[in-house]
């Protein structure tokens, strides 16, 4: 069987393919014009519906799929995520840890503590936010293996700027029952 090209997908859904898709999205943004609240009410209803679904996709893939085969999805699709942001991260800081850390720990930044250990090559990250900061993410509906989809993108974000592969681990997460996320780096 052929893979479908994102064009081909985008011209199925347009035709109907995904109706599902189209009949929520058309409840939501019917509610909200009978409501008389603005744009933004639309964009909040669309990110619901999106959350919902990907929540479900999540659900399937864990009935569907074994627990190493996910594991390694969610690790790509984090890591694809980084390359979307390499721009404002890895690019703009390679070979620069000191400074990749010192602006994300910056007023605005997303993480309140860094830690960094040249010695033995261990990286220590506290998030900020007290909820789980990807925008996919519904924290009552999302299983806990979005988390390596996190971890995908620290080992490519990490990696990519110190010049040498990395391991990432979770040592808490919002999604496994935490009060904040906090992931080790470390240089292999």
């Amino acid at each position: 069987m052929a893979e479908m090209t994102r064009s081909e997908f985008v011209k199925c859904c347009a035709l109907g393919a995904c109706s599902c898709s189209l009949v929520a999205l058309s409840a939501n943004e019917t509610a909200v014009a009978q409501s008389g609240n603005s744009e933004v009410d639309v964009l909040k209803a669309q990110r619901e519906a999106i959350r919902i679904r990907y929540a479900k996709l999540l659900g399937i893939l864990d009935e569907e799929v074994d627990a190493p085969t996910r594991k390694r999805i969610f690790e790509r699709l984090g890591r694809a995520c980084a390359d979307q942001f390499r721009a404002i991260t890895y690019d703009k800081y390679k070979n620069d840890i000191r400074g990749f850390l010192a602006a994300i720990q910056a007023p605005g930044g997303w993480v309140e503590k860094a830690e960094y250990d040249e010695k033995t090559g261990t990286i220590r990250i506290f998030d900020r936010s007290k909820t789980c900061t990807c925008l996919l993410v519904d924290e009552r509906l999302t299983p806990a293996d979005q988390c390596e989809c996190t971890l995908g993108w620290q080992k490519q974000t990490y990696a990519a700027i110190l010049g040498k592969p990395v391991e990432a681990e979770l040592e808490e997460s919002i999604l496994r029952g935490g009060t904040r996320c906090v992931f080790r780096i470390q240089v292999v």
